[in-house]
């Protein structure tokens, strides 16, 4: 696999020739001083071009850069990236490097557009002079106000029913979607930001999806968050789900403590105890 020296060589080498490339940003992970990067760590690059055109037609110009295994989207389009002006090109190589580029026509760049970080690679017409210096502070969890905490708890022991139904009913793909998916990712992950960021003065990230959880839980904690993980076996995903639910009360209710807000104890009882019902109840 090529180096990042390498990387960052070839790709600079091909943009001053390119005399559609006017300006090009590196972000992400391999500008940020506090990021461990690896093998696997993708090369986020912004392209500032002065004709997008070229770029919607056709990925012949990803041939500089290696023989590609993959890429995302299929055919070049915009994804949303910042808006809809935005070209997104995900690639794949065969040495495993990837590269995730994001390109756009626009000549100038807002001044806080890189508050996460960045690494001007190239810019002939020094669009981004006035690029503020970052802040890093874009990701950073935020204490939530009483109205978002009170809402989101309530809101998950209204989905947290839907686990033990499609549980009882041995329908096994609703039942692991409400676990793992609704519950998990929609509700407990913000918890556990929110306990984090308590717990660290409300100044630390987490990343994407959890991944840097295991970083600031201790070893307690993250032992029982394991235990909220379960394979397709039903009596499995029964465990897992009293285990989320027990711990998503444990953090919701200290950080309501800390924070002087009310954890809805009432709704709590009345939807655990008729969780546990459900499982009781045999079929017939």
């Amino acid at each position: 696999m090529r180096t990042e020296k390498e990387v960052l060589s070839q790709f600079q080498k091909w943009a001053r020739n390119n005399e559609l490339i006017r300006a090009a940003v590196l972000t992400s992970s391999r500008v940020k001083s506090d990021s461990e990067t690896d093998f696997l760590s993708d090369y986020d690059i912004e392209l500032y071009v002065s004709d997008l055109s070229s770029f919607k037609k056709n990925d012949e110009w990803l041939k500089e850069f290696g023989s590609i295994m993959v890429r995302w989207p299929f055919k070049p389009r915009s994804t949303g990236f910042k808006n809809a002006s935005w070209l997104t090109r995900l690639v794949l190589f065969n040495d495993g490097v990837r590269i995730d580029f994001q390109i756009t026509d626009q000549l100038e760049i807002e001044e806080d557009v890189y508050d996460s970080g960045y690494k001007v690679l190239l810019d002939k017409d020094g669009i981004t002079e006035g690029l503020l210096e970052p802040s890093y502070s874009e990701y950073i969890i935020n204490k939530p106000e009483q109205l978002e905490y009170e809402t989101l708890v309530n809101e998950f022991w209204w989905d947290a029913y839907y686990v033990p139904k499609y549980l009882w009913r041995e329908q096994l793909p609703f039942a692991k979607y409400m676990l793992d998916y609704s519950l998990r990712y929609s509700f407990l992950h913000k918890v556990i930001e929110w306990h984090i960021g308590l717990k660290n003065d409300w100044s630390v990230e987490t990343g994407i999806f959890g991944k840097r959880f295991k970083e600031y839980l201790d070893d307690e904690l993250w032992a029982e968050w394991k235990k909220t993980y379960a394979g397709a076996d039903l009596e499995e995903n029964w465990e897992a789900f009293f285990k989320m639910i027990d711990f998503f009360r444990r953090l919701a209710k200290n950080i309501a403590k800390k924070l002087g807000y009310t954890y809805p104890e009432e709704v709590d009882k009345r939807v655990s105890n008729f969780c546990r019902e459900i499982r009781e109840k045999k079929r017939e």
